[in-house]
């Protein structure tokens, strides 16, 4: 702790992330939106070895690293910050289901546009979770609230 110049004054100084969600619902928001884009510019449903559609391919991929790097730091930050279980594995479902679904098939496979019809929602539902999360206070045994004595 540190004291101001009063002596009976105390204050404690705290890093500004500490309370605040903003920074890692922008994470999680990031997250979506290039995971959304990865997964528009690798759809395909007739895969010709055209030098556009090649570049446009690799440009895909590139957005869902960069998604799934976003969906796993904000994955590990939602653990960190001691939300729910269930917040850390919905924002991580991008990454799992259609980084995975992304650098397993090859190019002309909807799968990873199937995988994101799961994902995306899950990470919406956990960015929600993670910014309606209170922390609540131990209870300390033997003081039920909203008992009569």
């Amino acid at each position: 702790m540190m004291s101001s110049q009063n002596d009976d004054e105390r204050y404690v100084v705290r890093r500004w992330w500490r309370g605040r969600s903003l920074p890692w619902a922008a994470l999680v928001v990031v997250s979506i939106v290039l995971t959304g884009i990865a997964l528009e510019r690798t759809a395909f449903f007739l895969y010709e070895p055209v030098p556009a559609f090649i570049e446009r391919l690799r440009v895909g991929r590139l957005f869902m690293l960069a998604g799934s790097a976003a969906s796993i730091a904000a994955a590990v930050w939602s653990q960190i910050r001691s939300y729910p279980l269930w917040v850390t594995i919905c924002v991580a479902a991008p990454a799992v289901l259609t980084g995975m679904a992304t650098m397993i098939t090859t190019p002309p496979s909807l799968t990873p546009q199937l995988a994101g019809l799961v994902a995306l929602p899950a990470a919406l539902a956990g960015l929600v979770g993670g910014l309606l999360f209170r922390r609540q206070g131990k209870i300390q045994p033997g003081h039920a609230s909203g008992t009569c004595q």
